[in-house]
């Protein structure tokens, strides 16, 4: 009960000042005591209330229906009862609205615009009756329709945006780590706004007569540019902007112009809210998008490493169980061949031998391409190195330079065996295809992870570059790990040795990798 005190008076003083305060704004703009408050004091009660707990409402509304009653009492003019009563209907309408504000931005900002214009006809209803209160160009009815729709655009997001940042976010306790941080002020942003509202009332001000009632509209730039930056909610700070600059430099100005500025505001805050939810919208899903992309590179690291474990595995199996069996049955010939000297019994023997020979051969590169035992025990640069002789390259007339750092940060196994596999498979291309005399292969690792294989052969097609299983195996790899793959080919439509070249030339392929650092 005495929280509820203290937060009531708390409460309903900081709404006397700020309800007051706005009342006085909006009758220096509107030079009408009614339509004043119809106005900006109004559309202030509606964001309050549709943010507040139902058991303060009664302080809220009392404090305005006694505000009201003061102004009626110092402005003998002032028809304050249909007023009072506007307000007296309004509260039905948020209590139905508040039992369904709830859910995404898109929700609540939809039963805002509802409440907004419910409680515009309710004005409307209630007070054009008093034409008298009412003298400008527009009807009654479509000035105090535009009045309350207005200042409830201006408002009641404004309302939201405070509450959603008060109470709809985590706060840091106040530790003493959180104390030690200096504070960060973003001067780009607050220089941009402080730019903006100058820059606004300079062109309120400063223009000549003859485009003064183009104004309004230049004021769209700024609540573009903040809807870019911030969303929907820059666009509202925009347009709050560019009410205070209207308001500001309104000097006896007409009923039309008043009009005219009315509907500049409230075209602006449509437009700045609709083009913000649009522009925000597109930065969730970009988001939900980096981090599904995320989740989804994560996966395949570790789908590649367990794919890697599990050929692992297989190739120890295959090495365990094979190679005994192979070495039995050697034995087992060998043995048949000293014990029957027949020759049909020597001649079995001297196949099932050269047989048994030929699987051990097979068996051992299918372990070397299912997982390179160099690899393990030498690291990635001897691995390479042995790719290099079991290609036997240098027979072939290929001269392999490799540009390996001295000191290289340890790599993970996954990291390890993907650079692996893409110097195999480039170095077996270079064999087959490429007719090349010389290959540079450089390994930079900083930031990031820089693999460069390059070569004079005489290339290839650029649209040939991922039709093979090879290169395009190489590329998805590359890109489940998060990183980019590049070729680039000089083709040559034949090819000419020539003997006295020693460096690579603008010729052959190019294949750069870069892959990040983890």
């Amino acid at each position: 009960m005495r929280h509820y005190v203290l937060t009531s008076l708390g409460g309903g003083l900081f709404f006397i000042c700020s309800w007051f305060c706005l009342w006085v704004i909006a009758f220096y703009f509107l030079v009408d005591p009614a339509l004043a408050i119809l106005f900006f004091p109004f559309a202030l009660r509606l964001g309050i209330t549709l943010h507040t707990a139902s058991r303060y409402w009664i302080v809220i509304y009392g404090t305005e229906w006694g505000l009201i009653l003061l102004l009626a009492k110092a402005l003998n003019d002032l028809p304050w009862w249909p007023i009072l009563i506007a307000s007296i209907l309004s509260w039905p309408v948020l209590w139905f609205a508040r039992r369904y504000y709830y859910g995404d931005q898109w929700r609540q900002l939809f039963i805002m615009a509802a409440v907004i214009v419910s409680t515009a006809v309710i004005n409307v209803v209630m007070v054009m009756g008093f034409r008298s209160i009412v003298q400008l160009p527009l009807s009654p009815m479509g000035m105090i329709f535009l009045i309350s729709v207005t200042g409830g655009l201006m408002l009641v997001p404004t309302c939201y945006l405070l509450w959603s940042f008060l109470f709809n976010r985590s706060w840091i306790p106040l530790t003493v780590a959180l104390i030690s941080k200096p504070l960060e002020l973003r001067h780009r942003d607050l220089c941009l706004y402080a730019l903006l509202f100058i820059a606004n009332i300079l062109l309120q001000v400063n223009l000549p007569d003859e485009l003064s009632r183009f104004a309004p509209f230049c004021l769209a730039i700024p609540i573009i540019v903040l809807a870019f930056r911030h969303g929907w909610q820059g666009a509202l700070l925009g347009t709050l902007l560019n009410s205070i600059a209207l308001i500001a430099a309104r000097s006896d100005v007409s009923n039309m112009e008043i009009t005219d500025l009315l509907l500049s505001l409230s075209a602006q805050s449509l437009t700045g809210i609709l083009l913000g939810l649009g522009i925000q919208r597109q930065r969730d899903l970009n988001t939900k998008l980096s981090s599904e992309l995320g989740r989804n590179q994560v996966l395949s690291r570790q789908l590649i490493k367990t794919e890697e474990s599990v050929r692992r595995d297989v190739a120890r199996e295959l090495h365990d169980e094979i190679g005994q069996n192979i070495t039995a049955i050697r034995m087992q010939a060998s043995i048949l061949k000293r014990v029957e000297l027949t020759p049909v019994t020597q001649q079995c023997s001297s196949t099932i031998e050269q047989l048994s020979l030929n699987i051990y051969d097979t068996t051992k590169g299918l372990l070397s391409r299912l997982r390179p035992k160099t690899l393990d025990d030498l690291g990635l640069a001897k691995a390479v190195e042995q790719v290099v002789c079991d290609l036997k390259l240098e027979d072939k007339g290929i001269e392999v330079a490799m540009a390996w750092g001295r000191h290289q940060p340890p790599l993970c196994d996954t990291t390890s065996v993907t650079l692996y596999r893409i110097c195999q498979e480039a170095l077996n291309n270079i064999a087959k295809y490429s007719h090349a005399t010389e290959v540079i292969i450089e390994l930079q690792i900083d930031q990031q992870i820089r693999l460069q294989i390059e070569d004079n052969g005489v290339g290839f097609k650029a649209e040939d570059a991922f039709k093979g299983f090879g290169l395009r195996g190489i590329r998805e790899r590359v890109e489940i790990l998060g990183g980019q793959c590049s070729i680039v080919s000089h083709h040559r439509d034949s090819f000419q040795e020539n003997a006295s070249q020693k460096h690579i030339t603008n010729t052959g392929t190019t294949l750069a990798i870069i892959l990040p650092l983890t």
